[in-house]
């Protein structure tokens, strides 16, 4: 009897450390974030992720941020389906698809304007694309995109003429052999990816007119890890009520945001048939201005 209740109190104490230990378990999570190939977006999107991970360590522990191998977006996606996976965390565009493989975090990192699209252009060009003013004019351009982007599609499906490339290094040389007229890119990224390349390729931005199409750019994570989705969820939730997300991003885009003059360029706005029917553009808290102003009936 009395070594029965020793084992029992063994039992008892060996849970006690078992559960201990689950409880100061370091979370290990592998990004693999790829917003563009310009290294200051990828501080910008590190950042926010470090925050929602730190406004959520009281709840759900200490974490540790692994960067993944390099890696193109379909196989970025592919690999978070897996069990067993080399990442667990990537940043991009939505789409039905993504979300239909993977959990967004519905919470949008550049709050739409990733999707507001100034285009990248020769400095010979830029006289004569600067002089775009019609809708009929725009479809004249012939597009750079790489080919698993899912602006790709959106470009497409408003009738522009795409030229694609495997890898987004390849685009510079393309537009100087003006394979395609203009390369557009976010906003809030178009200017330090053309400053990295200015010189090299000589070129330029685009200043009187932008591309515009409803989106969200968020974290997702496989459909199947609720605890990293529930964590990421609640962090951001706290980082926007405490106002640290929006000060994260006014420090890393603010200054870009004034240099593209948004308020000031002709707008063509474009449908984005990729969009989920359950993004909406309501939320001051989410989403720019501008955005909620231009897609509020989406």
């Amino acid at each position: 009897m009395e070594i029965s209740k020793y084992i029992s109190k063994i039992f008892i104490v060996f849970l006690f450390f078992i559960f201990t230990l689950q409880a100061k378990a370091i979370m290990i999570i592998k990004h693999n974030l790829t917003a563009s190939e310009n290294e200051n977006s990828l501080s910008y999107e590190y950042a926010i992720l470090k925050l929602i991970l730190d406004k959520s360590k009281e709840r759900y522990g200490e974490y540790q941020l692994v960067k993944s191998i390099k890696m193109s977006q379909t196989r970025a996606f592919h690999e978070l389906s897996k069990v067993d996976s080399e990442v667990n965390v990537i940043a991009s565009m939505t789409s039905i698809e993504r979300e239909n493989k993977s959990s967004p975090i519905r919470i949008c990192l550049f709050k739409g304007l990733l999707g507001v699209r100034i285009p990248i252009v020769l400095n010979s060009e830029k006289e004569r694309i600067e002089k775009i003013k019609t809708y009929s004019d725009l479809k004249k351009l012939k597009v750079g995109q790489v080919f698993d982007w899912p602006d790709k599609k959106i470009l497409e499906a408003n009738k522009m003429s795409v030229i694609k490339t495997t890898v987004y290094t390849g685009l510079f040389p393309m537009l100087v052999l003006k394979r395609f007229d203009i390369f557009p890119l976010g906003a809030l990224e178009v200017y330090q990816i053309e400053k990295e390349h200015e010189a090299k390729y000589k070129l330029n931005v685009i200043e009187n007119w932008a591309i515009a199409y409803p989106t969200g750019y968020y974290f997702f994570v496989n459909q199947k890890n609720k605890i990293l989705e529930e964590r990421l969820n609640y962090g951001f939730m706290n980082a926007i009520k405490d106002g640290s997300f929006d000060e994260i991003f006014n420090k890393y885009n603010s200054n870009f945001l004034k240099i593209a003059n948004l308020e000031n360029r002709k707008i063509f706005k474009l449908k984005n048939p990729i969009l989920p029917k359950t993004t909406v553009f309501k939320d001051k808290n989410i989403w720019h201005p501008l955005i909620m102003k231009e897609f509020s009936e989406f």
